[in-house]
């Protein structure tokens, strides 16, 4: 089994739930990469947020080609409610037909944030993607959140 995870972070959140996310799996013997998204231009946090909102999307220069991998780990921290612009052009821009997906998200108040999972699950359906498992992590939380990790992973990894 090969797994790639894909994320993007600004405040360095979400790289550390993609950090644990490899770490456990390579402790399984399993095959993993990472590719973090670029940030794209330089903008205020603010101005990103509102761009979030309004479902703006970006031309990104390099995109990880994941045709060669069984399982997609695909991260974003929530802005505003929604997913981040360079998650969402990841999406826009990917083949998921028969991909299985596994989606994590990092938020600050947790306002919305069920929305911008609910969006993100209803994206990769749409690319044809097969959602084997999601998580949700208070960025605040991130540093004691190994655990829960590891108990979705472990629920995931036994449907493949």
């Amino acid at each position: 089994m090969k797994i790639i995870i894909i994320y993007f972070s600004l405040t360095g959140n979400t790289k550390k739930v993609a950090e644990k996310i490899y770490k456990i799996l390579k402790t399984k013997g399993i095959e993993v990469s990472s590719f973090r998204l670029p940030s794209g231009e330089k903008k205020s946090f603010l101005r990103q947020c509102f761009e979030a909102l309004v479902g703006k999307t970006y031309h990104i220069e390099k995109t990880p080609q994941i045709e060669n991998y069984n399982v997609v780990f695909i991260g974003s921290p929530v802005w505003a409610g929604k997913i981040t612009p360079i998650v969402n052009s990841f999406l826009k821009e990917c083949n998921l037909s028969n991909k299985n997906v596994f989606l994590f998200t990092t938020y600050g108040s947790g306002f919305a944030k069920s929305n911008a999972m609910k969006k993100f699950e209803e994206i990769v359906k749409e690319k044809g993607g097969n959602l084997i498992g999601k998580i949700e992590i208070q960025g605040k939380k991130v540093e004691q959140s190994e655990d829960k990790i590891k108990e979705e992973l472990e629920k995931c990894l036994k449907e493949l």
